[in-house]
């Protein structure tokens, strides 16, 4: 007999994380969703979801318990105007920290061993990016790091405390690097 497994899903009321808890649940996966906001533009599908701050340890320890596998996509993302203008990079950088770190610590303490983290392709230099039709994207680009915003330097430490984690406690972590995001109810104002 096959045990179902219990996921969660780390900032399930955005666009990616609501298709993506869309997506385990319809696998078959038992989906616990946790966010700051229920999904936007439809019902969510998770079986239990969470509204609260996952920058909170204790909203972060409550979400993982139980739970087999973290997919952890929750982060301080107001989109390119709010990212790059350099008005929140304090927030950005404190706020994705804190979640990436309780999330994870809490997650090790009640026994995930299994991660997926989103990170973005804002971790490549800037100068990378340059050319539209050349961006150059490969792994051995990102160091030396130069990344094109605080975002990209919250993302790519994150990316460092996973594997920090893999290598220190035995825990299996994936990622993924984002790229220019969209589709089917992709926020498209604001």
């Amino acid at each position: 007999m096959t045990t179902q497994k219990r996921v969660l899903v780390a900032g399930a009321g955005g666009f990616i994380g609501s298709h993506l808890a869309r997506l385990l649940a319809k696998e078959g996966n038992w989906v616990r969703g946790a966010d700051l906001k229920l999904p936007e533009f439809s019902e969510t599908t998770c079986h239990d979801f969470v509204v609260g701050d996952l920058r909170d340890q204790a909203v972060a320890a409550r979400v993982v318990e139980g739970i087999d596998e973290v997919y952890q996509l929750a982060a301080d993302m107001g989109g390119a105007g709010y990212i790059f203008t350099g008005e929140h990079d304090a927030a950005v950088l404190h706020n994705s920290a804190t979640i990436n770190l309780n999330i994870l610590e809490a997650g090790r303490l009640a026994g995930v061993k299994k991660y997926f983290y989103s990170s973005s392709a804002c971790i490549y230099p800037e100068r990378n990016q340059l050319d539209p039709n050349n961006p150059i994207c490969s792994e051995e680009s990102a160091y030396p790091a130069a990344p094109d915003s605080e975002y990209g330097w919250e993302k790519l430490f994150s990316e460092r405390l996973y594997f920090a984690y893999a290598r220190n406690y035995g825990i299996e972590v994936h990622v993924a690097r984002f790229h220019n995001i969209f589709g089917p109810e992709g926020t498209w104002r604001g």
